[in-house]
């Protein structure tokens, strides 16, 4: 009788030791997105530079020690921002894609989600972080995989939007990388060019343009050195599914 007591206890420690390594597990979880979230408001704030341990621990409400428990160097916690913020940017753009598909939005209103996403805070933090990157030679090595990932993502979603019936994934992907490399450069300009409307003038020229790329002419004429898999009427034909 006493051993099947003992056992009982013994059982019931062990669930409760597991019980509270679960919740100290998720405290830890919390405060680590806590910080996160702090380092990217932080780096918006005042930039790369001016942002500081010390900074982020007071937006975060936690110590600077339990900030240092998480993340030992600037760099580790600037790294996890980056890689939080890229992982965002990704479902952003998945779940775009998915209405895309289905039919509740347009190649027109993904442009335009784009920009928004290119002129705004997830492109201004990407920057500084690029940048920063340029000149601290142990940061750039440690950002290149993270920011490869979030281009692999955009290659593959961008190749499902596309599908191979209109463009073989390589020109799904040049598509793709000529929208992004616009967006991007003038989401650089805005900094000192502050004058939406001559954006949105750019950013209709291309939603006027995209759809030629994807499946019409100025596709064939772009990629008139490739292997073509279907004719640019028959790409046509399946335009409308997108526009």
């Amino acid at each position: 009788m006493q051993d099947c007591f003992f056992g009982v206890a013994l059982a019931e420690g062990f669930a409760m030791d597991e019980a509270i390594s679960r919740r100290q597990q998720m405290r830890s979880v919390v405060t680590q997105e806590r910080l996160i979230a702090a380092a990217l408001d932080e780096i918006f704030a005042v930039g790369y530079h001016a942002a500081t341990t010390q900074g982020i621990s007071r937006r975060a409400a936690v110590s600077r020690g339990a900030l240092l428990h998480h993340f030992p160097s600037r760099a580790d916690i600037v790294l996890a921002a980056m890689e939080a913020l890229l992982e965002d940017g990704t479902r952003q753009i998945k779940a775009m894609t998915g209405r895309l598909q289905a039919g509740s939005a347009s190649l027109q209103d993904f442009v335009d989600f784009l920009w928004s996403l290119f002129s705004g805070r997830f492109f201004y933090l990407s920057l500084e972080m690029i940048t920063e990157s340029r000149n601290d030679a142990d940061l750039r090595v440690r950002m290149i995989p993270v920011v490869k990932r979030f281009h692999e993502a955009l290659d593959e979603i961008w190749t499902q939007l596309c599908d191979g019936s209109q463009r073989t994934p390589q020109q799904a992907r040049i598509i793709l990388n000529l929208t992004v490399c616009l967006m991007r450069g003038m989401g650089v300009q805005t900094v000192l060019r502050p004058e939406p409307a001559y954006y949105r003038e750019l950013v209709d020229g291309w939603k006027s343009l995209l759809p030629q790329l994807i499946g019409g002419e100025a596709g064939d004429i772009l990629f008139a050195h490739q292997p073509s898999q279907i004719t640019a009427a028959e790409a046509r034909k399946s335009l409308p599914d997108l526009a």
